[in-house]
């Protein structure tokens, strides 16, 4: 039980159940861990002389191992391996660039200061994953982590000039270009050498990992030609690594002195450098982990790798080990080889350990130029893919507002990571996103505008509302939203409310079905054009905003109810959090739309009475009993039988079996559905006197489509399916005058159905 608490990935799966597997995919990734681990050791000591180069190697072979083990014991993914990473090594090397360059700070003072960062680093990390925090490093925009990314692979090979060229570090790009006769070409021809067999050695050597190939022949190349009298120009190799017992940057005494001396200069330029490593390495972390749960098929908790890493990282800056975090490009080696227990990670730090103590002392033979060939191939590699694949899918003629806003961010993120440093590019590159991100969600939230006349089709069966809304309809505007409602959105509804007034329109149903969230400011919105309703004698109502009826029990406090967040219900919520709801008419919040513009119907008719513009509409007969006189309605009235109905009461209910047609007499009833997968019912539209229902009974046996409920008190002549068989038999002139009527309503009714079509989709 103590085991798989706290040291799962040591018990599922079992050790050793893989042996053979776990052992070669260690030594594979081995062979690609070293070289890697190498190349960031001398990245992170870059700027601290060429004297730190082995110390700084030895950091970051010492740190894979050691993070390497406690990351996968007390993570919970079997198979992560954990080393250095080229964002947090370039984070650490530009806080070591700008430590230096302070006033009484010498090298051993700044590595102590960074060893400080490391251990920071790795505290915020911990405190990321036991807070569940950790997914939000995942919160970073793409483009920002592209730029980082394209602008850490340009810092790297920039800080090659040296190695490569025998210039100075100092050299600018200017004056690189006013020297280029001083370029030394035999350190660059070897330099390009390496990087060419590194690029070509998959092609040619099947199964040795293409860096370990390019530093192999490089540095046999080197001392070839030092055999044939050339190795003077070839540049210098790299210095011995120091004495097996400092095996890092700094010790515990430095950095405990480290410490004490922090005062508020120097925490302005940490603490930032120590956030940016901890997000970085939390978002490698989660990445890394949630690549493997899909090529696994396994679930890992992403804030536990995160936690383990973390202390890993408090240890590692403890003893001035590298910062580490989940790499995929290591892990992809095990992957490969089929390992799928802890052992081979685990086997991996270890086989790393033996090769930094066996071939330490041979580290000081790579010549220098080697060395920066293979960090020439990690910064070429380092470039984001995607990034490049903008710029091959740009059409500069007809530019896409995405594309370029993703690669201005890009841009903007590279160019504050070459001027100032990789901390200020996130941070800039962030707020440069988000910008673009609220500048697209500000379009206008309206998917659709039209008149209420365009909703007839849904009125067949109601003469006086058919009647009203065909002569009074284009007087409602529906206007049908879409997304989120939010400060940057608001304005272009304003303007459509504004432009529809000047018109002369003054009731208006907004159609929220689409709407997915709204804000304080949106909230607002509504209120204020509520207002403006109101004051010109108008009316706003809003559809699909149900009420919230259900509330949390507060005296439970593990009670959780989740489904207030479903559908219109959340624009409930949002606009009574908003404290919009003591302002707003909540009679005018109906969840669907026929009950929205009923609302407006019936306001703009006490408005057209009011005012003595309401002219009175002609009654006729339902269609059903169209050509049929007085006679053949006396003959017709003892088949059918008189219903008088309370308010509230159900006719029928959608699945019922078709028995009967209904004429409604006097009063009003609701036709409804049911949502498929709910408890709950959308109104489709109102019936009133001299409409009639149920007819679909006479032709099909098919079980009922809506519910039918009455309104208030009403009266109903029902003619069951029994009687109108019996009159098929008896009055069948009667009968077949019932049928073609029916069919006239239907075809009557396809063809405002056509008519609402088109008009909605202009």
């Amino acid at each position: 039980m103590f085991m798989q608490r706290f040291f799962p990935t040591l018990v599922e799966p079992g050790m050793g159940s893989n042996l053979r597997r776990d052992v070669s995919g260690a030594v594979a990734a081995t062979l690609i861990s070293v070289p890697q681990t190498m190349a960031y050791g001398v990245i992170a000591v870059s700027l601290c002389g060429p004297d730190w180069t082995g110390a700084g190697v030895l950091a970051g072979l010492y740190g894979s191992v050691l993070a390497g083990i406690l990351a996968v014991m007390l993570g919970s993914n079997p198979i992560i391996i954990v080393g250095p990473r080229a964002a947090t090594v370039l984070v650490l090397a530009a806080l070591l660039g700008h430590l230096i360059q302070l006033p009484g700070v010498d090298v051993v003072t700044a590595l102590a200061y960074a060893g400080a960062t490391v251990v920071m680093a790795g505290v915020f990390q911990v405190a990321l994953g036991f807070l569940r925090l950790g997914l939000l490093a995942e919160f970073i925009p793409y483009p920002v982590i592209a730029g980082f990314l394209n602008g850490s692979a340009l810092l790297i090979i920039t800080s090659q000039w040296a190695p490569l060229t025998g210039l100075p570090k100092a050299a600018s790009v200017g004056q690189f270009m006013g020297n280029l006769s001083g370029i030394a070409p035999g350190p660059l021809c070897l330099g390009l050498f390496t990087a060419v067999v590194i690029f070509k050695a998959p092609k040619f050597i099947k199964g040795v990992p293409p860096s370990l190939a390019g530093l192999v022949v490089g540095t046999a190349a080197y001392y070839l030609a030092g055999m044939l009298g050339f190795a003077g120009g070839l540049g210098g190799t790299v210095p011995p690594l120091p004495e097996s017992a400092a095996i890092g940057l700094t010790d515990l005494a430095s950095l405990g002195a480290a410490f004490g001396t922090l005062d508020a200069e120097l925490l302005g330029i940490i603490l930032p450098a120590a956030l940016s490593m901890a997000a970085l390495s939390s978002l490698d972390a989660a990445l890394t982990s949630v690549t493997l749960d899909q090529i696994m098929m396994r679930r890992s908790d992403s804030n536990r790798e995160i936690v383990a890493q973390g202390f890993a990282n408090v240890l590692a800056g403890g003893l001035g080990l590298l910062p580490s975090s989940g790499s995929m490009a290591r892990t992809g080696a095990l992957c490969r080889a089929g390992a799928r227990t802890a052992l081979a990670p685990i086997l991996t730090a270890l086989f790393v350990l033996v090769v930094t103590l066996g071939l330490a002392p041979f580290v000081r033979l790579l010549p220098q130029a080697v060395v920066a060939g293979l960090l020439l191939v990690v910064g070429i590699d380092l470039f984001d893919k995607w990034s490049l694949g903008i710029l091959r899918r740009l059409h500069w003629r007809s530019p896409s507002r995405q594309p370029l806003s993703d690669l201005l961010a890009i841009v903007v993120v590279v160019a504050a990571t070459l001027i100032f440093n990789l901390v200020t590019a996130v941070g800039v590159g962030t707020l440069v996103s988000l910008t673009f991100f609220v500048l697209r969600m500000a379009r206008s939230p309206i998917r659709r505008f039209y008149c209420a006349s365009a909703l007839v089709a849904r009125m067949q069966g109601d003469f006086k509302r058919l009647a009203f809304m065909e002569r009074h309809g284009d007087a409602i505007a529906v206007i049908e939203l879409e997304g989120t409602l939010f400060f940057g959105s608001t304005a272009a509804l304003l303007r459509k409310v504004d432009e529809l007034m000047e018109s002369g329109i003054r009731h208006f149903v907004l159609d929220m079905k689409r709407v997915k969230d709204l804000d304080a400011t949106a909230a607002r919105t509504l209120e204020r054009l509520q207002a403006q309703a109101v004051k010109r004698g108008g009316c706003l109502a809003m559809a699909y905003v149900e009420p919230e009826r259900r509330r949390r029990n507060r005296e439970d406090l593990f009670f959780e109810d989740r489904r207030h967040h479903l559908g219109e219900r959340r624009l409930w919520r949002a606009l009574e959090q908003a404290g919009s709801l003591a302002v707003l008419d909540c009679t005018k919040l109906q969840p669907d739309l026929d009950g929205a513009v009923l609302l407006c119907e019936r306001h703009l008719a006490a408005s057209l009475a009011a005012d003595g513009s309401l002219a009175e509409l002609e009654q006729s007969s339902p269609a059903i009993l169209n050509q049929l006189d007085k006679a053949a309605l006396r003959r017709l009235r003892p088949y059918m039988t008189r219903c008088s109905l309370a308010a509230g009461q159900v006719i029928f209910k959608q699945g019922d079996p078709p028995d009967s047609i209904y004429f409604l007499a006097s009063g009003g009833v609701e036709v409804s559905i049911n949502l498929p997968r709910t408890d709950r019912k959308m109104r489709v539209q109102t019936l009133s006197e001299g409409a009639v229902f149920g007819e679909m009974a006479v032709i099909d046996p098919k079980p009922r489509s809506a519910n039918i409920t009455t309104l208030q008190e009403s009266v109903c002549y029902r003619l069951s399916a029994d009687d109108f068989e019996r009159l098929k038999v008896e009055q069948p002139d009667l009968a077949f005058r019932l049928l073609e009527n029916v069919a006239l309503i239907f075809a009557e009714r396809l063809r405002a159905s056509n008519v609402m079509m088109a008009e909605l989709e202009v």
